[in-house]
């Protein structure tokens, strides 16, 4: 009898003594900021532009700077829009802005990669004489 109540109790008392210590480990040291880097666009001298239902285009100088990602359905254009902060972030508080007077999130901005100097794009430079 003394062996059966052995296995019924030690081995979930050891993994949940476990689990506790996993989760205490994980809950002090390891943070999803910490690993993950806030990215952010500036609101000055920029014009935001709605290109899907949940997608806004950065344009600087008629140039596409970024791609923003709503949280959010947005509703139909005209768009007005309102930031709380200096900057757009994909998190904190700096993400909160509103579009038509409703409050939106900006969940993950995706700058646009500057064009590569491959062989259809290189510059041709003239032959010296």
């Amino acid at each position: 009898m003394k062996d059966i109540f052995q296995r019924i109790f030690f081995g979930p008392t050891v993994a949940g003594i476990l689990f506790i210590l996993i989760g205490f480990y994980l809950i002090n040291n390891v943070s999803a900021e910490d690993g993950i880097p806030t990215t952010c666009v500036p609101n000055k001298g920029v014009k935001f532009d709605g290109v899907d239902s949940d997608k806004l285009v950065v344009l600087q100088n008629e140039v596409p700077l970024a791609v923003v990602y709503v949280s959010g359905y947005m509703p139909r254009p005209p768009y007005s829009f309102k930031f709380f902060g200096p900057e757009l972030c994909d998190r904190g508080a700096n993400s909160i802005m509103m579009i038509k007077g409703g409050f939106y999130r900006a969940t993950f901005i995706k700058y646009f990669e500057p064009p590569t100097l491959g062989q259809e794009t290189a510059l041709v430079e003239p032959a010296q004489q």
